[in-house]
């Protein structure tokens, strides 16, 4: 069924269940948690269940109604999620929202959609508005997901408010964003919270094994991914090895303080990497930061990188481990305003810079 696409989460199915079982399904559910935890799909996986004609609140996975909600073609399902700024938004409504669909599906997969300079425009929200007004033509609801709810502008996101606070009968909104900082407190007030926690290692293995990654490969790449606000597709997939790699020449090169080897790599990581590449970037330096705390505290038997551990035990002979706390803390904040209308460059930059500022920097 449905749900069972949805790797863990086991609490936030209960809710589910629950709301279904009492008849009380919220009019605006806030689906949030790190990147990684699945709330793209399970926001996807909630709208086919609201639908389904068999199963109603389960999702069956093979009616109608269900088939067309899993290609995001049902008319009572709509889409929004950011567009780069200066995007032309042309054509009819429902122009306008086949375009997005299109976006979506790539988006929801994992896909290469950028967040950077991006944002949720008040004319979508206008156009949203518009669309939910209508009655549903082939299922009992309409729904609206809004991917990356955070991005919304103060304009757009007032003009949500005044739908969440009148909602038609017929309308279910759900909103998706990593972090409810940056979405107006009104907002967040008037939507039911669905909090995905971070999925454990054996959770991302099973679900790399079950997407056909090799065994050995997912234990390794579970070990990184787990709680670490990486999206298991970013580390089960090819360029996985090489991000690896690239990583550890921006600690090398941060470590020794050679500037030209760190230039050298961002060429390597491209000018202007997508949105997935930056986070694996970002979350292989967390799994790696983390992986030298663990060995200045003399617990390097439970590091991430275990194939690394000669790299390990060279920069932990560099690091005071105490002093590290800076950096992740940087890190921290990199991986919260990705997308926010700030360059990679200068994401990884301030990261770099930490590194050297702390006093890592032997010799």
């Amino acid at each position: 069924m449905s749900f069972d696409r949805i790797t863990g989460q086991a609490r936030a199915k209960a809710q589910i269940s629950a709301w279904f079982a009492t008849g009380r399904l919220p009019h605006a559910v806030l689906i949030t948690g790190q990147e990684g935890a699945g709330k793209r799909h399970l926001a996807l996986e909630l709208a086919k269940a609201i639908n389904c004609r068999r199963l109603p609140g389960v999702g069956c996975d093979s009616c109608n109604s269900c088939t067309k909600a899993d290609s995001l073609t049902h008319p009572n399902i709509h889409v929004l999620l950011p567009l780069p700024t200066g995007t032309s938004r042309t054509g009819s409504d429902a122009e306008q929202f086949a375009a997005l669909r299109e976006t979506a599906l790539e988006y929801v997969a994992g896909g290469a959609t950028s967040r950077s300079g991006s944002n949720l425009p008040k004319d979508h929200i206008l156009l949203l508005q518009r669309e939910m007004s209508f009655a549903p033509t082939e299922a009992p609801k309409r729904v609206a997901i809004i991917f990356e709810a955070d991005c919304m502008q103060k304009a757009g996101a007032n003009c949500l408010l005044k739908i969440l606070e009148e909602p038609p009968r017929h309308a279910v909104f759900l909103l998706v964003s990593t972090t409810t900082e940056r979405l107006l407190p009104t907002v967040v007030s008037r939507c039911q919270r669905l909090p995905l926690r971070p999925l454990t290692a054996a959770e991302v293995r099973d679900q790399l094994v079950n997407e056909g990654v090799a065994e050995a490969r997912a234990d390794l790449a579970s070990g990184l991914a787990a709680g670490n606000g990486i999206r298991p597709a970013n580390v089960g997939g090819d360029d996985f090895d090489t991000l690896r790699d690239l990583v550890e020449r921006f600690f090398d090169s941060a470590l020794s303080g050679k500037e030209d080897e760190y230039w050298g790599l961002l060429d390597d990581l491209g000018g202007r990497p997508d949105k997935q590449r930056m986070e694996g970037f970002i979350g292989l330096c967390s799994a790696y930061l983390r992986d030298l705390f663990l060995m200045g505290l003399n617990h390097g038997s439970s590091v991430a990188n275990t194939d690394r551990m000669p790299r390990l035990e060279e920069w932990s002979g560099r690091v005071d481990p105490r002093r590290l706390e800076p950096v992740a803390k940087t890190l921290d904040a990199a991986i919260d305003s990705q997308g926010h209308n700030v360059s990679p460059q200068l994401l990884l930059a301030d990261i770099w810079q930490q590194l050297r500022r702390s006093g890592i920097v032997s010799g």
